[in-house]
């Protein structure tokens, strides 16, 4: 888990999931490990990376992948809240992993993603029924 300070001083926990264990986590149980310096993406040689290098690279991997080239890193933050959204995942969880203070800013920010979901939800209503 990862507490980070979101928006209007905020507090927010984001788990990590599988990989491997944390500095932060470390940081948290008093062992050390994070510093003021510590970035999430870094050069092979452990030293941080300039912002233009990653946004080089994550187009290059764009191109790679066949994928639109309009796309950016927020992009992701986009892609994931979706996912979670058309997988079933409450709005009140996405919103917190996205640091939303309320889930009304999610819902309307993302309120297009539940159509697939209004559509499962006339067809369960449609078999209880059976039509």
């Amino acid at each position: 888990m990862r507490q980070a300070e979101a928006k209007y001083r905020a507090q927010r926990c984001m788990p990590f999931g599988s990989c491997k264990e944390s500095a932060w986590e470390k940081e948290q149980r008093g062992e050390g490990g994070l510093e003021e310096e510590d970035y999430l993406f870094r050069q092979p040689g452990g030293d941080s990376r300039v912002p233009g290098t990653f946004t080089f690279r994550f187009k290059k991997i764009l191109q790679e992948g066949d994928l639109p080239d309009n796309l950016n890193v927020h992009s992701l933050r986009h892609t994931n809240a979706s996912m979670l959204i058309a997988q079933g995942v409450d709005v009140r969880t996405v919103a917190g992993l996205l640091g939303h203070a309320q889930p009304s800013a999610t819902l309307d920010i993302y309120s297009h993603t539940f159509d697939k979901n209004k559509k499962l939800a006339q067809q369960k209503l449609a078999e209880a029924m059976g039509l």
